[in-house]
């Protein structure tokens, strides 16, 4: 795990807290592409519970939690206050029950034309002749649509990447296989507006973001689309390596 700064020292030892929180939705009958039955639309959150503000110590220690950049959302569970560290949402798809892949995901958000190189009507089960091996280890594919983490909790050794691997156990346990488009979601507020769009700089926070990927086990497949299959070691090694790095903290 690399060197982090005091602060991100404190803000470690704040894991054993976080509470991992799911949501997820399909449609019992379809009325069209978009809520095919087959399809579920599921989010996940990593979530920091405050403590009860009940003396002085509980207050100061909060009110450390609450600075810019430590949170991606602030909200309220009754009295009790909670900060969200990280979100990933996405889609699971089941290839044996599906109607027709194309029409599901061009139906839904434009992300999601990204993972029209993941499917093949030549292949088995709709799912491109080259990922066929993995339909050994289940009929579902699970997209990952997006990840953002708060600013606060990045460069601290693989956080974000600890918190993807613990989420990934619950959304792709039965899954044939995992496949993401790596590509940063959020431009730095400080960088001026005309270096925005700047090639170079876009490559270089593209390289990043497929860095953290490759960790944990993805590879690149087809047009940006990086996939990890579940039943090969790959992804198992790679969070059980996180695991030991973060074990004091946890």
């Amino acid at each position: 795990m690399t060197d982090v700064s005091p602060a991100g020292v404190e803000f470690l030892s704040c894991l054993s807290r976080l509470e991992l929180r799911f949501d997820s939705a399909a449609t019992l009958v379809a009325s069209g592409a978009h809520d095919d039955p087959a399809t579920l639309e599921w989010g996940c959150r990593a979530v920091l519970p405050l403590w009860e503000p009940d003396d002085e110590e509980a207050v100061a220690d909060n009110a450390r939690l609450l600075t810019p950049g430590m949170s991606l959302a602030q909200t309220f569970q009754g009295e009790r206050q909670e900060l969200t560290i990280l979100t990933m949402s996405g889609l699971t798809l089941d290839l044996w029950r599906i109607g027709n892949v194309y029409e599901s995901l061009d139906s839904r958000d434009a992300d999601y034309e990204h993972f029209a190189p993941l499917f093949d009507r030549s292949g088995d089960l709709g799912l491109h002749s080259d990922l066929e091996e993995c339909l050994v280890s289940g009929s579902q594919v699970v997209i990952i649509d997006r990840v953002r983490i708060a600013p606060a909790w990045r460069g601290l050794g693989g956080v974000g990447r600890l918190l993807i691997g613990r989420l990934l156990r619950w959304v792709a346990g039965h899954a044939a296989i995992v496949a993401t488009h790596p590509y940063p979601i959020d431009i730095p507020i400080d960088i001026p507006v005309g270096e925005r769009d700047d090639d170079a700089r876009e490559a270089r926070e593209k390289a990043v973001v497929q860095s953290v990927w490759q960790s944990l086990g993805f590879e690149p497949f087809r047009e940006d689309v990086w996939v990890m299959q579940p039943h090969l070691r790959a992804h198992h090694d790679a969070a059980s390596r996180l695991e030991k790095s973060f074990a004091r903290h946890l």
